[in-house]
């Protein structure tokens, strides 16, 4: 398995929160076996332990600063997400990346296990891998992935072409699909409804 100190793990908390009214939603409370913190506190308790840490956030910068270094979006490169991802990528020190929404509370503890033993072994022949994404059984979760970060120039050059789609990036790499069968971790919190459906 890929050791700890090979990745830099990145929470993306860059969205402007539209369906939850605009409000920062990996800030929101919600409660995780029987502990009520926000979910981004629930998703940092399950990265790597000896893995630097990096958030990318656009807004309410100090409360995020409570939880580790914050790191905006670079600007006029395109739109969504991939911003934050070629942040992190441009920052770590490390030679991975591993990425992950800040609005999935219910991740377990060793959901990045089985990517990171692909992205140390390789793929089924063996060969180098620049990527490492998961499938839930039922969709790709192109945003729960282990990206190389020298892949930095290649997503600026496609960004820069107007694409901003991150399944399209991810499958212009050497990228390999980790398949579960199990949709309830990788579950995301999108509106104030699906907030409440989950105390219920």
């Amino acid at each position: 398995m890929l050791a700890e100190t090979k990745i830099t793990a990145m929470v993306l908390c860059g969205g402007a929160g539209s369906r939850m009214g605009g409000v920062d939603k990996p800030l929101q409370l919600i409660e995780k076996a029987g502990l009520v913190i926000p979910m981004l506190d629930h998703v940092i308790a399950t990265l790597p332990v000896h893995s630097p840490l990096l958030i990318s956030a656009n807004r309410s910068i100090a409360e995020y600063q409570q939880r580790g270094p914050v790191i905006a979006d670079e600007p006029a490169v395109g739109s969504g997400p991939l911003l934050g991802v070629l942040a992190g990528i441009g920052h770590a020190q490390t030679e991975w990346l591993l990425v992950c929404p800040g609005d999935m509370p219910f991740l377990e503890q060793s959901w990045h296990e089985a990517i990171r033993k692909v992205a140390e072994q390789g793929d089924e022949h063996g060969a180098a891998v620049d990527s490492v994404v998961i499938h839930d059984g039922q969709r790709l979760q192109p945003l729960l992935s282990l990206i190389r970060t020298s892949c930095a120039e290649n997503l600026r050059a496609y960004l820069q072409t107007g694409e901003f789609s991150v399944h399209r990036w991810l499958a212009s790499l050497r990228c390999v699909t980790v398949r579960y069968n199990d949709t309830g971790q990788f579950l995301n919190i999108n509106t104030l409804t699906e907030l409440q459906q989950t105390q219920d």
